[in-house]
């Protein structure tokens, strides 16, 4: 039987993806689930801490300069530690680290490899919500990475993380749906949002749209470790928004248009200020 948390989900603040401030911050709510919610449900919140770590891991290892970013599972030592002799840190980490010594590693997919090794980690965590949540977030990249692809007559190998059928649908299918719509539902939402012209509202139109599936993936699950993961997400999407000010949104935007042509994916500066 999973375990309900009546008390947590019943203190936590109304929110909704347009509020300007929180009360409550993401990095709060996660230190208080850190402290009720045991070992065995917080390690599904430490999923989402990683993408911090894979930041600052790589820009280590490539020796970029860089600002340490807060908020990992792994302090800026524990990572130089773990660069020497890869042990102390998640698998996927240690295989990479493992791959990216070895003299035939391809240096200029490097970012893309550990993505790939960090997802198919992700994919096998035990907790169905979990899964389901990572797999739609990355079908998402996928799909708007191979629109843009279309979008500008480029090839779409190289451009995608490759990890289930859907991945390779859009790799074979020539339909606007890549074939895919019986089976994903989101999909035609998402071939709407794409047609969307102004990206910052296309931005926020497919931040709603998980915002949605969030709400519809707890919606039987209300007092569960689910929802407060759910909440956990929102939370983070919340301060991505209000951390974009005026100045940051003009470069983001600059950025974006030159990624669009070239890389096709989100500058860093979008996923809010750390």
């Amino acid at each position: 039987m999973p375990q309900n948390y009546y008390c947590l989900v019943a203190g936590l603040p109304n929110i909704t993806i347009d509020d300007t401030k929180l009360s409550y911050g993401a990095a709060d709510f996660l230190s208080d689930m850190e402290e009720y919610v045991g070992k065995d449900n917080f390690k599904y919140f430490k999923l989402f801490k990683y993408k911090i770590d894979n930041e600052n891991l790589f820009k280590t290892m490539i020796k970029h300069s860089h600002d340490f970013i807060q908020g990992g599972v792994y302090s800026q030592e524990e990572i130089d530690e773990a660069i020497e002799e890869p042990v102390n840190v998640a698998e996927y980490i240690q295989e990479f680290i493992t791959e990216y010594h070895d003299d035939e590693f391809d240096k200029d997919v490097d970012k893309k490899r550990l993505t790939q090794l960090y997802y198919d980690f992700i994919l096998k965590s035990k907790n169905e919500f979990v899964r389901e949540w990572f797999e739609m977030e990355l079908n998402f990249k996928n799909i708007f990475s191979a629109l843009n692809c279309r979008k500008h007559e480029l090839p779409i190998e190289g451009e995608l993380i490759e990890f289930n059928h859907v991945s390779e649908a859009i790799t074979k299918s020539s339909s606007r749906d890549f074939g895919l719509s019986a089976e994903y539902p989101y999909i035609d939402q998402l071939l709407s949002i794409f047609e969307i012209e102004d990206l910052l509202q296309r931005e926020k139109a497919i931040d709603m749209l998980k915002w949605n599936w969030l709400d519809e993936g707890t919606f039987f699950n209300y007092f569960t470790v689910e929802k407060l993961i759910s909440y956990y997400i929102k939370l983070q999407m919340i301060e991505r928004w209000i951390n974009l000010d005026p100045e940051t949104g003009k470069e983001m935007f600059e950025k974006l248009i030159k990624d669009l042509e070239s890389g096709y994916e989100f500058p860093e500066d979008f996923k809010g200020k750390k």
